[in-house]
């Protein structure tokens, strides 16, 4: 592949990302209750940022991708906001093709690898928030569609066969022949540690961000209400980054919680800028790995 792509994508993400800080400008700052718990909760989203980049590197060095921490940072980083380009496919295109410009590995099969990660991470979101849903008595909420997808997700990770079939079937359609090598099932769940510890990072962040912005305590279970909101923010395709579907399952949760609904509405606001501020700050981070190289 011609080198220098990579560049032209971060742009587009950028210009994407203005779009999005547009829509935000008329976001109002609420009330801070206690900024000890807003301190605590970006610690502990740059925490899962971090997490994630040691995660997919562990999950590349499975796959005899070797790179080091510092690519592994430039690379998540540089690619964060590409996922607010419509088609969902981006952030995955975009760290397959960073890795190829600088260890000259081939597209194809980082692509394959990644949609591999993506699938360990969305399964674990899933059963995180299903978690929280059956701690509220809500597991009605999660009708056929949802049980589907987790059962999809879980066969892929579980299953050599089904995952090979789906592999086939990509390969059948991009007219490809992407392999990978085999990884076992110890392997497969001594990997899902490291993505159900981000998850529960950045949820703890979301509660200690919810509890910053309210006056009163709130159930443990609002830990498990991020994770969910940004799973199915991601299962739906056509919404860059989510937006409008994650604070829209984030409202709903909360009220599950007795949460007032502009409470609700407030703190489901305020986490899409807390979240951005993140990964604003991890896409410096990973500017400043790459030009360490």
């Amino acid at each position: 592949m011609k080198t220098g792509w990579h560049k032209y994508l971060i742009y587009f993400s950028l210009i994407f990302i203005v779009v999005t800080l547009y829509k935000t400008q008329h976001f109002e700052i609420p009330r801070i209750h206690s900024f000890v718990s807003l301190f605590l909760a970006f610690v502990c989203l740059l925490g899962g940022f971090m997490a994630n980049a040691i995660a997919q590197q562990r999950l590349l060095e499975k796959y005899t991708f070797h790179i080091s921490i510092r690519q592994a940072l430039a690379m998540e980083g540089l690619n964060i906001f590409s996922k607010y380009i419509p088609g969902k496919v981006w952030m995955i295109t975009g760290k397959a093709v960073y890795l190829s410009e600088e260890k000259k590995y081939r597209v194809g099969e980082l692509s394959v690898l990644f949609l591999h990660v993506h699938v360990i991470a969305l399964w674990c979101g899933l059963v995180i928030g299903i978690c929280g849903l059956w701690m509220n008595d809500a597991l009605y909420l999660l009708n056929w569609a949802g049980l589907a997808i987790l059962g999809f997700f879980t066969l892929i990770l579980l299953s050599k066969t089904v995952y090979q079939t789906v592999l086939n079937m990509a390969n059948k359609i991009l007219k490809r022949d992407y392999s990978l090598p085999d990884i076992g099932f110890s392997e497969t769940v001594s990997l899902i540690p490291w993505f159900l510890g981000v998850w529960f990072l950045w949820g703890c962040g979301f509660f200690l961000l919810a509890l910053s912005l309210t006056p009163y305590s709130l159930h443990f279970s609002t830990i498990f209400c991020f994770p969910l909101a940004c799973t199915i923010g991601v299962l739906f395709v056509f919404a860059p980054g989510g937006i409008g579907i994650r604070e829209a399952v984030i409202t709903g949760y909360l009220t599950l919680l007795n949460v007032a609904l502009p409470e609700a509405v407030t703190i489901s606001a305020a986490s899409r800028i807390w979240y951005l501020v993140g990964e604003i700050i991890c896409f410096i981070t990973g500017y400043i790995a790459h030009r360490q190289r």
